[in-house]
C-alpha cells in the first residue's frame, strides 16, 4: 500500500471512530443525573480521547504527503494501532456503563 493511501486510511478510520465515540458520549450525557454521575469518569475519558483523535487526524493531514515513503509512516502506523486498541477498550467500557438496553435506541 502506498504511503498516501495508508495515511488516508488511518485518517478515515480515526474519523469514523471519533464519530462513534461522540455518539456514545452524547448518549451518556443524556442519561438522568444519577446515572450520568456514576459514569462521569468514562465521559471525561471519552472527551479526552476525542481531543486526542482530533490531534492525530490533524497530524496526519499536515504530515502526510505524496512524497512520504512507507518507512516514514511506519512509526506513525504503529502508534495509530496502539491508540486504536486503547480506543476500542474505552468505547467498550463506556458501552458497558450505559448498559446494553440503553444504547442505540
Amino acid at each position: 500500500m502506498k504511503a498516501r493511501n495508508c495515511c488516508k486510511t488511518m485518517q478515515a478510520e480515526l474519523t469514523a471512530w471519533k464519530a462513534n465515540v461522540y455518539d456514545i458520549v452524547r448518549k451518556m450525557e443524556e442519561l438522568p443525573g444519577g446515572e450520568r454521575e456514576r459514569i462521569l469518569p468514562n465521559i471525561e475519558d471519552l472527551h479526552m480521547l476525542i481531543s486526542e483523535m482530533d490531534d492525530r487526524i490533524e497530524y496526519i493531514q499536515d504530515n502526510c504527503t505524496p512524497e512520504t515513503g512507507i518507512d516514514d509512516i511506519r512509526t506513525e502506523r504503529e502508534e495509530f494501532d496502539k491508540h486504536l486498541a486503547t480506543l476500542r477498550v474505552k468505547s467498550e467500557e463506556a458501552m458497558r456503563g450505559l448498559g446494553a438496553g440503553n444504547f442505540g435506541g
